[in-house]
């Protein structure tokens, strides 16, 4: 396969293959790591804050949820300066240490009742260091697969970020309800949710082993070799009307963080299921997610990423309230089955979103334009979103506020994705001139 400096590609299928594998496996373990939080809120609201009032220790536990979200997007700026200076397998090696590590502490944080205000700030702490990595993991492996894949495979091949991710969350959810089924609710509460956490050392340490063994990506050794590195501002300057439309494509998103970081509470709080059966619900639903991950990074292979992005959004708008209602109607399968309405959405966003956040940036600067792009995105529709719900629910007393929000944040990214080129046709050794050519032929009709 030609490089873009002309030259001859000597990777083989079985290398792409494992690049593809030891990315996607890396991303798996470190969305693990992250979902363990929003899938435990109630017992770590419980252990890490004052007892007597349960809704405002899970407000301060969401409240630190969206915290992390400020170092997350500090990580995503950080890692991808990293990786268009150092390398993309230094930034990815880097960033799953560090998220094995914070999420294991978690797991080691003494509770509030022996180490008071202590609890808490250590919690604070491992969140911080958890959203710093997580932050870049989310913007530079995308771009890692993005520049090792053909431009006909783009989509597909990180549309396996998405399944990955998915996979990731689904075993978070299948380790709660084993410890569940394997220890009683008090003894569960006390510390067996602990064991989720602790687990994430030695799986950080699996995913490190292989990304170690990964090469650079040629489009990044050819852009290394041939450019110098642009500085933030410049990047600023010479991208920042699509890097203010792809954070905002980050609306999108929000479906997927408040209904596996809010969802399993809104169940307890707004139904009659236990706190057991709510966490099965996420199992189920995230199962039904996995395998359309690739099959929509082929259809925005074949469509470009718009079609399935704008179809989410509208998705979104459309499927959400009524599935919040459905799930208010109380018992497990109207849980399930309005889950099903307001997921709709996520697997065209999440299959395509990817591909779209790395496409529209020069080589040697696309990490840190994206990790800027993250910078705005994920705080704005990630890390608010969950702790704003919780407010509107519990204090203002609107229990279908979260399909509001939701809506909302649809409808910005359903106007980002509008506005997008058409990304199929770009070439990443020459990203302004394939879009500047779309815009003089569009102009030309």
């Amino acid at each position: 396969m030609p490089t873009p400096t002309g030259e001859r590609d000597t990777r083989t299928k079985p290398s792409r293959l494992r690049t593809v594998g030891a990315v996607a496996l890396g991303h798996f373990i470190e969305v693990y790591d992250l979902a363990l939080y929003g899938l435990f809120v109630a017992p770590i609201s419980t252990a890490f804050f004052p007892a007597g009032n349960a809704e405002a220790a899970l407000i301060a536990t969401l409240a630190v949820f969206g915290v992390s979200f400020l170092s997350r997007s500090a990580g995503g700026l950080f890692f991808g300066v990293m990786a268009d200076r150092v390398g993309r397998r230094n930034a990815i090696m880097t960033s799953i240490l560090l998220v094995g590590v914070s999420t294991a502490g978690i797991g080691l944080i003494p509770t509030y009742e022996t180490a008071a205000l202590l609890s808490p700030i250590l919690l604070v702490l491992c969140r911080l260091l958890q959203g710093f990595a997580a932050g870049g993991e989310t913007t530079v492996a995308p771009v890692f697969l993005g520049e090792y894949a053909s431009r006909k495979r783009r989509g597909f091949l990180t549309s396996f970020i998405a399944a990955a991710g998915n996979l990731g969350t689904l075993a978070a959810a299948a380790t709660g309800v084993i410890i569940g089924l394997l220890v009683d609710a008090s003894t569960f509460d006390a510390w067996g949710w602990r064991v989720a956490f602790l687990i994430a050392a030695p799986l950080a340490l699996v995913g490190f082993y292989f990304r170690f063994k990964l090469e650079e990506p040629p489009a990044y050794e050819a852009a290394r070799a041939r450019v110098k590195y642009a500085s933030i501002g410049t990047t600023l300057r010479r991208s920042r009307r699509m890097i203010l439309r792809v954070s905002c494509l980050g609306g999108l998103g929000s479906t997927f963080y408040i209904m596996f970081v809010y969802y399993p509470t809104y169940l307890v709080q707004e139904s009659d299921l236990s706190a057991g059966q709510a966490r099965m619900v996420p199992l189920i639903l995230i199962s039904m997610l996995v395998v359309f991950n690739p099959l929509v990074g082929l259809l925005g292979d074949r469509f470009g990423r718009r079609v399935p992005l704008m179809l989410g959004g509208l998705a979104s708008m459309l499927f959400v309230l009524p599935g919040f209602l459905v799930a208010r109607s109380g018992g497990f399968a109207a849980a399930v089955l309005g889950g099903m309405l307001i997921l709709i959405s996520v697997p065209l966003c999440l299959g395509a979103i990817h591909a779209a956040a790395m496409e529209f940036y020069p080589t040697e600067v696309r990490a840190t334009a994206g990790g800027i792009a993250s910078t705005i995105g994920t705080f704005s529709f990630a890390g608010l979103p969950p702790l704003i719900v919780n407010l509107l629910t519990t204090q203002a007393g609107l229990p279908l506020s979260p399909a509001f929000v939701i809506m909302g944040a649809a409808a910005i990214g359903f106007v980002a994705a509008w506005g997008l080129p058409d990304s199929r046709k770009i070439h990443l050794e020459s990203v302004e001139s394939s879009i500047n050519e779309q815009r003089e032929t569009a102009a030309g009709r």
